[in-house]
């Protein structure tokens, strides 16, 4: 039986190469569908036969939002992610008062547990009354005082 360790390290071999093959594909892709409008044809003609279906659908997805002029600028965003290991996502807590070393902990403790690795910063905003507000990547937990006293306040205005 394989130990947590051996799991992991076998994980992280596919997720590896998986990652890897994407990147290749969108990196041989990217040239041949320089940003301009293209048609499901093109696309499937810029890619291997055996691309994946999640590198075809991705730049599907771009080319119908009209994205693809950013293919290359995404697809060094992702090798650079992959290179790097895991990125750090910006977090930032905000409440009503300082915080304490121990609050701070436990709320540090708690994201990464959640989110992952993450670089966290702490302020402060008198006008919250009480409670926090969080913000990890483009992710907002608002469960301040001001925000639940507002809900109270809409809630009797609308019966």
């Amino acid at each position: 039986m394989a130990t947590t360790a051996d799991t992991k390290a076998i994980a992280r071999t596919l997720y590896d190469a998986l990652l890897h093959a994407a990147i290749m594909q969108l990196q041989a892709a990217a040239p041949r569908l320089n940003g301009v409008a293209v048609s499901a044809e093109q696309i499937d003609a810029a890619l291997p036969a055996d691309a994946l279906p999640q590198v075809r659908n991705f730049i599907r997805t771009l080319a119908g939002e009209g994205l693809l002029g950013d293919l290359s600028e995404i697809v060094a965003a992702l090798d650079a992610y992959h290179s790097g290991g895991e990125q750090a996502i910006d977090a930032l807590v905000t409440s009503a008062v300082p915080l304490t070393a121990e609050q701070r902990a436990k709320i540090v403790g708690d994201l990464k547990q959640r989110y992952g690795e993450l670089d966290v910063r702490f302020t402060e905003d008198g006008s919250l009354i009480g409670g926090l507000i969080i913000r990890v990547g483009d992710q907002v937990l608002d469960n301040s005082l001001r925000t639940r006293l507002g809900a109270v306040q809409r809630n009797m205005l609308a019966s």
